[in-house]
């Protein structure tokens, strides 16, 4: 019941974005797209949400062609957070996040989906605000509000792009620890596009690294992260420290950036 991406390429006109992508992401498994700005990782979400479709390639869950699903049969399986809010900003925080219950729902809203909709709420700490505008919100709690959707849609795939860039370090946490919960409990394959390495160190159970539209290390980030790897991926030399199992990533300033000149003498 893994999602499999195989072989996907993708391009706008003249401009290659992905070139021939295999990736395995195991249920249960919370895995970390990683890579600099421009290589690929939100438009590998976007392909695999059904938002862009790839010139070559497949992608799959538990053996079903998900680019060829109905898109009412896509959404019972795939929800997908964007980095910015696509709901219409005069709904109530209850009312937006109801919508992720639109492929489960007949004529209306049965008692389960109601349930869903508030336990997606409380876990996202948004109660206080369930009867609150989305126009009334700061951009943080609007994208805590998509989180929940996507949690009351009950998915087997979670694709998240960049969910965290609009919080504070507490709910980027939060966030983080709740997204790894649920996948583990519930079984759900998540795909995460993320900037901060030890972040996805810290929380993810895969690190995949991309760079120019390439895979070029995928596994556990004890395994993945590679000093040498990711100072040609960023640009920067690193230091990848490992202890007791866990990795950190640190950058070496001194080695990459120039002495600052010394302010000029009054005197």
């Amino acid at each position: 019941m893994s999602l499999v991406v195989e072989g996907v390429r993708f391009g706008y006109r003249k401009h290659q974005v992905l070139f021939g992508i295999d990736l395995t992401v195991r249920p249960g498994s919370f895995c970390a797209l990683l890579g600099p700005n421009g290589s690929g990782k939100s438009t590998l979400t976007k392909i695999i949400a059904r938002v862009l479709s790839p010139a070559a390639g497949s992608v799959s869950y538990d053996g079903r062609d998900l680019l060829g699903l109905p898109r009412r049969q896509h959404a019972k399986v795939v929800s997908y957070v964007p980095q910015s809010s696509e709901a219409p900003f005069e709904l109530t925080v209850r009312e937006a996040v109801l919508l992720g219950r639109t492929p489960h729902i007949g004529l209306r809203p049965g008692r389960r989906d109601w349930e869903q909709v508030d336990a997606a709420i409380e876990r996202l700490s948004l109660s206080d605000l369930r009867h609150r505008r989305l126009s009334e919100l700061s951009g943080g709690q609007a994208q805590r509000v998509l989180i929940a959707r996507a949690l009351a849609q009950e998915p087997r795939v979670l694709l998240l792009d960049e969910p965290t860039s609009a919080l504070d370090l507490r709910y980027q946490i939060e966030t983080l620890r709740l997204v790894r919960a649920v996948t583990r409990d519930q079984g759900v394959a998540a795909l995460i596009a993320i900037h901060d390495l030890n972040h996805a160190a810290r929380f993810c159970d895969q690190a995949v690294l991309l760079h120019s539209g390439r895979i070029v290390a995928d596994g556990a980030p004890h395994e993945a992260y590679d000093a040498e790897v990711l100072g040609q991926v960023y640009g920067l030399e690193v230091d990848v420290e490992h202890r007791d199992g866990a990795v950190e990533v640190r950058p070496r300033l001194d080695a990459t950036i120039g002495s600052v000149p010394a302010a000029p003498s009054n005197a």
